[in-house]
């Protein structure tokens, strides 16, 4: 059995505080009797590492570059006619009347936000307690002789805990709005006013709006109690031969705890927002309200655990009593108890979030004509999330109680009881949880009109909706009670009447239990959502469109799970008793 049993026999460190002996002696005839030791060690040692690191970074550029640009020249003067003197007056025409771009309210609007948070953890609690009481009372009436307790007690506490997390957000948004207006040419080499032709231009809007985050975290939790409540009492006033009690108590508790957290979330998010109108004239362009809007959000968030709870109990409490009463001799009683518990404990999480998001509109108008162009718009939503989880929890609890009673009063020869206990327990839990999530997207939205005439293009109201979500969530577990109780009791009692002798008593207990936890997850989601609504017009006559659409909702999702759960209770009871 039994090593661990014996193991309890303690490795002895310091004297212990608080503990108490009381002797009491003296008497008559030969006496002798009494010798009390009591030795206790304990010893803990916590080891802690935490570590975090958070990066955020963002560019973000943001820019509307209008251009206009328009002009009209002299339509120049009469030509020589070719014979005589020159015919040609002066030029006819008159100062030039520069053709000006109409335009209008164009603008790029850019919100972006970027944040990285990561954190870690760490805390232990030992506590260790140890208690120990011996009173011997011995009254010689002639033998006497008898007590001699001994006590010895040996915690030990190991605690080693590291954390770790990291948490890093990129994202790169850029947003442009970049209309450009062009003018007329001059009408040609009559005489007369240029007409010069305007592009008319109007309302037209990029919108953009990004939100990028990463999130980490990682833990460790542990705390160790073990006690220990040592109680010897002997008792004699020794009636002629006597002899008797020599009490023995040996108990050792170890506990070690050791943790690990990881933790990493990344998000790289990368949004691009462009309204790109162009007017280019010869002839006329109105153009007209085109827009296109996005909203990005992307994030992704990871976590680890760790928990450890470990409480060692062990009481012993031997009694011996006796006013022998003739030859006697008798009580000896000795209680071992050992118990171990191990935890080791692994938590990994790790989230990736990558989205891509691309909205564009690019109405452009050219004419030599009439371009009527008018409302057209991109609007994109895309969302983009991975989510990440693991745990490991663990709890053990040991508790071993001994009880030892010897009684006499015996009468003439007698002798007996010589009682014995012995309890080891061992807990050993291993657990390790791993998940993972990634998720990435890419999201591609776009409006396209042109319009180029050299006759009348009309043009009108088209429009690409998408919405784009995805996710990947993953979790994984463990979680592991183990308890162990032990309760061994002892009672001998006797009147013997003549020779007699007898009782000797002896309990031996082992308890061990071994858990072993492994859980993985792993969750992957990948999305590519394209949404194009693509009107071109092209005429050298008369085009009239209208309300054309493309509208996308798609939705992706990844989840994945794993478990584990672990219960193991040992109970023990062993009662003897002699009379």
């Amino acid at each position: 059995m039994r090593s661990k049993l014996i193991a309890a026999a303690v490795s002895i460190a310091a004297l212990a505080v608080p503990a108490q002996a009381l002797a009491d002696g003296g008497g008559s005839a030969g006496a002798g009797g009494l010798g009390q030791v009591q030795l206790a060690g304990q010893a803990a040692a916590t080891l802690q590492g935490a570590l975090s690191s958070a990066n955020a970074q963002q560019t973000a550029t943001n820019s509307n570059a209008p251009v206009s640009v328009a002009g009209g020249q002299p339509s120049g003067g009469g030509k020589p006619c070719g014979c005589g003197g020159p015919m040609g007056g002066k030029p006819t025409g008159g100062p030039p009347m520069s053709g000006t771009p109409s335009g209008g309210s164009n603008s790029a609007n850019q919100g972006a936000i970027n944040g990285a948070a990561s954190g870690a953890g760490n805390s232990a609690n030992t506590t260790q307690n140890n208690t120990q009481t011996q009173i011997a009372n011995a009254g010689g009436a002639i033998g006497g002789g008898g007590a001699g307790q001994a006590q010895g007690s040996d915690q030990k506490s190991v605690t080693g805990q590291l954390a770790g997390s990291s948490a890093n957000a990129n994202q790169t948004a850029v947003n442009s709005n970049s209309p450009s207006s062009t003018g007329s040419s001059p009408s040609g080499p009559k005489g007369g006013d240029p007409s010069g032709s305007d592009p008319s231009g109007g309302d037209n809007s990029a919108n953009q709006g990004a939100a990028n985050g990463a999130l980490s975290g990682a833990g460790n939790n542990a705390n160790t109690s073990q006690n220990n409540t040592q109680t010897q009492t002997a008792g004699s006033s020794c009636q002629v031969g006597c002899g008797g009690s020599g009490q023995a108590q040996a108990a050792g508790q170890s506990a070690a705890t050791l943790q690990g957290a990881l933790s990493g979330a990344n998000a790289n998010q990368t949004a691009v927002n462009a309204n790109v109108p162009v007017n280019i004239a010869g002839g006329n362009v109105s153009g007209g309200s085109n827009s296109a809007n996005q909203g990005a959000i992307n994030g992704a968030a990871s976590g680890a655990g760790n928990n450890a709870n470990t409480t060692q109990n062990n009481t012993q409490t031997q009694t011996a009593d006796s006013s022998c009463q003739i030859g006697c001799g008798g009580a000896g009683q000795a209680q071992l108890s050992g118990q171990q518990a191990l935890t080791g404990q692994l938590a990994g999480s790790s989230a990736n979030a990558n989205q891509t998001a691309v909205n564009a509109n690019v109405p452009v108008n050219i004419a030599a004509g009439n371009v009527s162009g008018g409302n057209n718009s991109a609007n994109q939503f895309a969302a983009n999330g991975a989510l990440s989880g693991a745990g490991n929890n663990a709890n053990t609890t040991q508790n071993n109680t001994q009880t030892q009673t010897a009684g006499s009063n015996c009468q003439v020869g007698c002798g007996g009881a010589g009682q014995f206990q012995a309890s080891g327990q061992s807990a050993a839990t291993l657990q390790g949880a791993f998940s993972a999530a990634n998720a990435n997207q890419t999201a591609v939205n776009a409006n396209v009109p042109v319009n180029i005439a050299g006759g009348d293009v009309s043009g009108g109201s088209n429009s690409a909706n998408q919405g784009a979500i995805n996710g990947a969530a993953s979790f994984a577990g463990n979680n592991a009670d183990t308890t162990q109780n032990n309760t061994q009791t002892q009672t001998a009692g006797s009147n013997c009447q003549w020779g007699c002798g007898g009782s000797g008593q002896a309990q031996l207990s082992d308890q061990e239990a071994l858990t072993g936890q492994l859980a993985a997850s792993c969750a992957n989601a990948d999305q590519t959502a394209v949404n194009a609504n693509d009107p071109v017009s092209i005429a050298g006559g008369d085009v009239s469109g209208g309300d054309n659409s493309a509208n996308q909702f798609a939705a992706n999702g990844a989840l994945s799970l794993a478990g584990n759960d672990a219960g193991t209770t040992q109970n023990g009871t062993q009662t003897q008793t002699s009379t």
